[in-house]
């Protein structure tokens, strides 16, 4: 199977259905800078296409954004509004802005879940992810 990435999509104007509907393993760059790698098809059901939207929502709940607000998306709010963060719904919108501003994803197409957490724990390995290091 080729374990060649895909080509870099940028979340704010991405055309998800370009994105596979299958499972796999990806990577979030903030510019050249590999942030997060993660994974779809666990419990045989995951979906590139579903698991990247989800980051792309900025919602807290997904770790992605949990570690994408405490390392970065915080702080570039206070630098830009002269005040910290201090509702749940204010830390949503400043992680959606500064994933739509300066975050893009790759994927590789695998054809299981186990072959996606295999192929995930090898880019993170290989690139040492930011938010997410082994």
């Amino acid at each position: 199977m080729d374990r060649s990435l895909s080509g870099r999509y940028r979340f704010a104007d991405v055309d998800w259905s370009a994105v596979p509907d299958s499972p796999g393993a990806y990577v979030i760059y903030d510019g050249d800078e590999a942030i997060y790698i993660g994974m779809a098809g666990r419990n045989g059901k995951g979906s590139l296409r579903r698991r990247l939207k989800d980051h792309a929502s900025g919602q807290i709940v997904n770790m992605f954004a949990q570690y994408l607000f405490l390392d970065r998306a915080q702080f570039a709010y206070e630098a830009e509004h002269g005040e910290r963060i201090r509702h749940p719904r204010v830390a949503k919108r400043a992680c959606r802005s500064y994933i739509d501003a300066r975050c893009s994803f790759a994927w590789v197409v695998t054809r299981d879940g186990a072959e996606a957490r295999t192929l995930e724990a090898d880019l993170r390995r290989s690139l040492l992810p930011a938010l997410n290091p082994l």
